[in-house]
């Protein structure tokens, strides 16, 4: 057994040896205080990176969700009941498009059509994810539903339209614009943070 005097020796050694590493411990927090700007960069840069590549996600599935909801929109088809005129189309010559466009996702074709009205004029133009080549030779049954900026719209009697898939595309297209607006905060913020 230890005496008294020893154990109270290695104690006292112990306390000290635990004392100066507490005291090393405290000058490195104090030595990384002194040089705030060290720590803060280091968390910036990593920081950056994870904010780009969030922005980076977040405008990706803002953009997946707008073009699903084109998408949708535009297989709805349109309804040939609200066509003010009708008449007979043939398909001259088709191009296909895709697989992303103004128009969506996947792949939709671009026919050269002529089409005679019923009242006797005849109108050739080009018309945009309504027929197909396989169209070409046949005559369709067409509606005329008016202008949409530069373009006729046109409805096809043999297929019907699809209300439901165009409110599931407007539904879609409106859960676009929360990751949209959370994408336009990001850039604010970033912008903002370097002009100061």
């Amino acid at each position: 057994m230890d005496s008294h005097d020893e154990r109270l020796a290695k104690r006292a050694a112990e306390r000290e040896a635990l004392e100066a590493e507490l005291d090393r411990e405290d000058a490195e927090r104090a030595a990384a205080a002194a040089d705030p700007a060290a720590a803060v960069v280091s968390r910036r840069e990593g920081s950056a990176t994870r904010s780009a590549a969030f922005l980076i996600g977040i405008v990706l599935l803002t953009l997946v969700l707008i073009g699903a909801s084109i998408t949708l929109v535009r297989m709805a088809g349109r309804d040939y009941a609200d066509a003010k005129r009708t008449g007979q189309a043939a398909v001259d010559t088709c191009t296909k498009q895709g697989p992303i466009t103004n128009r969506g996702f996947g792949y939709w074709e671009q026919c050269t059509v002529t089409i005679t009205w019923d009242d006797g004029t005849i109108a050739r133009l080009n018309s945009d994810a309504v027929f197909t080549s396989a169209d070409i030779g046949a005559d369709v049954r067409v509606g005329d539903l008016g202008e949409y900026k530069t373009s006729k719209k046109l409805a096809r009697e043999d297929t019907p339209p699809r209300p439901w898939l165009t409110w599931i595309g407007l539904f879609v297209g409106f859960l676009a614009v929360l990751p949209g607006i959370v994408a336009v905060l990001i850039i604010r913020e970033l912008l903002r943070f370097r002009r100061r």
